[in-house]
């Protein structure tokens, strides 16, 4: 059944899917090149610092560009301590190239299927869903949605002026709402 509210809202699945990933992948680009070095790997009490983060995001889509590639999606291989985490620069040079290539997914290639592996206990366990690049693609430009909102503050408390926008989901902008307004 067609679900009114979107009715002549629905864009193309490439604008849709590959411009959306790489706005998010933009979005932590630039609140990274706004910060010093120091701001970059500066650990709060208690918290992750933004490099730590970006990281996170970073590791993410080379998750699903791999998997992209080989039809296996492991969020869970990550590269901590790496240059990203620990090089404002690199981290730079890192989101950069990454857009570059979320920006070359075709779109045929965005039905993809792929596999999700993911350890969902401590124990190890792990569990396989079937998914397609595309919905892997919305779901790490969210996720990085939510790694900035945690970002945002960190940096503000930092002295940053950053952007409004910065850390706002997609939908949350479209329907208006905007810092400081009612949720």
């Amino acid at each position: 059944m067609d679900d009114p509210s979107t009715a002549g809202r629905v864009a193309g699945p490439t604008t849709s899917v590959t411009m959306c990933a790489a706005e998010q992948l933009g979005q932590v680009g630039e609140l990274v090149s706004i910060l010093t070095p120091d701001q970059y790997l500066h650990r709060p009490r208690g918290a992750s610092p933004i490099a730590g983060h970006v990281r996170h995001c970073v590791d993410h889509y080379t998750a699903i560009l791999a998997g992209a590639g080989s039809g296996t999606v492991d969020y869970d291989r990550r590269t901590r301590g790496g240059p990203v985490e620990t090089d404002r620069d690199a981290a730079l040079a890192r989101l950069a190239h990454v857009r570059r290539l979320v920006g070359t997914v075709a779109p045929g290639d965005l039905k993809r299927p792929v596999e999700v592996v993911s350890v969902v206990a401590p124990d190890g366990s792990v569990a396989r869903t079937p998914s397609t690049v595309g919905r892997e693609l919305v779901f790490v430009a969210h996720h990085a949605v939510h790694h900035l909102a945690v970002m945002v503050p960190l940096a503000r408390a930092l002295g940053v002026d950053v952007p409004a926008e910065f850390g706002y989901a997609p939908a949350t902008l479209a329907a208006g709402r905007r810092p400081g307004a009612d949720a």
